[in-house]
């Protein structure tokens, strides 16, 4: 009887350790990926997290009123062109104007955005973004000495900027609503560029160009909740990006893509 006994807690012993065995791969994976989350660094990641909450909690410290702030990822491509009238510009240079290209042409900007409601009652957001603008220009007092010498300026236009734009825009929800997940905005309000890169050297000479402007931002967004939003906005130019006498308005067309940042990183 003793022997049958032992032989029982031989077996239950033998069992308990098989099954042990069988387990401890699987609580030793667990183990394994919960220090290894604990343990690894995720800098970039990290890094944009908490400057998300920390926008988010200094809006909220700041802008009492202003709620329910996002944060966004933006980045698109920008059509510009400048409209130039040098009047009465005194300059030692002329520049052939045969070959200049007064079209629009492609630049491209990245940025973030914040967005929120004011009040809990009007749709806001603030932007900022740095533009790499490349800018085609048309010259509207233009000289010229026929049938000797074409089409030439005293003042030559910079074609390359590197700015800093900061917008602020009002947002008005469009009664327009294809399905559940689509929804259209009007956007207007005022933008900021502060020029960082250098000017030419002949503008150099006379120090032409401004350092900041001011433009009207208006556009359309299409919002499809929780994945993006494709945009467009046409830029005025309210001031002149150039000193008196020279007078030049820089007007820009971007189209754009929104993401939320904590659905990218």
């Amino acid at each position: 009887m003793n022997n049958l006994k032992q032989l029982l807690v031989f077996c239950c012993l033998l069992g308990a350790l098989h099954v042990q065995a069988q387990q401890s791969p699987i609580l030793k994976k667990q183990i394994t990926k919960s220090i290894d989350s604990a343990v690894l660094l995720h800098p970039f990641r990290d890094k944009v997290q908490a400057f998300n909450k920390s926008v988010k909690k200094e809006l909220g410290k700041v802008f009492i009123d202003f709620n329910d702030n996002n944060v966004y990822v933006l980045a698109g491509i920008g059509f510009s062109k400048q409209y130039t009238n040098s009047r009465n510009y005194n300059s030692i240079f002329n520049y052939d104007l045969q070959n200049n290209k007064s079209a629009f042409k492609p630049g491209y900007y990245a940025g973030f955005r914040v967005d929120g409601i004011y009040k809990e009652k009007h749709l806001y957001s603030f932007a900022f973004s740095l533009d790499k603008i490349s800018s085609g220009t048309s010259y509207s007092s233009s000289t010229s000495l026929e049938p000797f010498i074409g089409n030439f300026s005293r003042f030559k236009a910079d074609d390359q900027f590197l700015n800093l734009s900061i917008a602020a825009h009002y947002k008005k929800l469009l009664p327009y609503k294809p399905n559940e997940r689509t929804l259209f905005y009007v956007v207007a309000g005022p933008s900021i560029d502060t020029r960082l890169s250098g000017q030419s050297a002949d503008n150099l000479v006379n120090n032409n160009y401004r350092r900041f402007l001011l433009r009207a931002d208006i556009g359309i967004e299409y919002e499809n909740k929780s994945f993006y939003t494709l945009f467009m906005h046409y830029k005025q130019g309210v001031t002149s990006f150039t000193k008196s006498p020279v007078s030049t308005h820089l007007n820009s067309l971007e189209i754009g893509l929104l993401m939320k940042a904590s659905d990218i990183f």
